[in-house]
């Protein structure tokens, strides 16, 4: 309640800070207009590759990797997530943010990819229902290295540039292991290596949930998680990504 409150204090805030000393286009560093939501020109959105890109609802696969004669591989896999938010593909100039966000530590970048994210599920057609944020968790060895975990920030900025109340779960997950990269393993190997990574101490019974995270490519660490929530109760989980990779294998 109080975090809905002071919502309209805080973008009232951001406001003047932002005539005092304005903002640039987190891609481009164009001045913004002070209050712009979001915190990147629409040039280059309109610029990024899949902005518009038709997807396969439940997974965020680009239509044009499928083809005719192929059903889309969510059909086959069935992730454990109900629906795909993905804000672009992740190519240039949209996985330079992330990483410079991840391992550049450049922390302030995370503003304008929940405001991205936030952008993307406002836009949804027919519109998404969301109850709840809960970011992916990292590892404790892997929090410890880098100092904070991208998802949450994300997941932070994204529920405090929308109006309705959305709160953010940080312990709605919790990662019981580290795992190794997913980079070069199969489908099966990903999950395998996933499984029983999650855990949930928390109870989102009839919630709709939105699963925060950077980047999809296989999908099994979303899905992983969203099963997780449904076995804590959630109706539905929607995964939120940033970023999607152009095709439904290790990248």
């Amino acid at each position: 309640m109080l975090q809905g409150l002071l919502k309209p204090v805080r973008r009232r805030i951001g406001f003047w800070f932002d005539h005092l000393a304005p903002r640039g286009c987190a891609l481009c560093d164009q001045a913004l207009a002070p209050g712009a939501f979001p915190s990147v020109c629409m040039a280059c959105i309109l610029a990024m590759p899949g902005i518009n890109r038709l997807r396969c609802a439940r997974c965020g696969l680009p239509a044009s990797a499928v083809t005719d004669q192929q059903a889309c591989p969510c059909s086959i896999a069935s992730p454990a997530f109900d629906q795909t938010v993905a804000v672009a593909d992740y190519v240039a100039p949209l996985d330079r943010l992330i990483t410079s966000l991840k391992f550049g530590r450049q922390l302030n970048l995370a503003r304008p990819l929940g405001e991205l994210l936030a952008t993307r599920w406002l836009g949804s057609t027919p519109a998404i229902r969301l109850d709840c944020l809960v970011p992916v968790p990292l590892s404790a060895s892997r929090l410890a290295q880098r100092g904070f975990n991208q998802a949450l920030e994300m997941a932070r900025s994204m529920a405090a540039s929308v109006r309705a109340p959305l709160p953010v779960m940080p312990f709605g997950l919790h990662r019981l292991r580290d795992t190794p990269p997913q980079t070069g393993l199969s489908l099966v190997e990903r999950r395998h290596n996933l499984a029983g990574a999650f855990s949930s101490g928390a109870r989102f019974d009839g919630l709709h949930v939105g699963l925060v995270d950077d980047v999809m490519t296989s999908g099994s660490t979303l899905t992983e998680s969203a099963r997780i929530l449904k076995a804590a109760g959630a109706c539905s989980v929607v995964a939120l990504v940033v970023a999607r990779t152009t095709r439904d294998s290790p990248a």
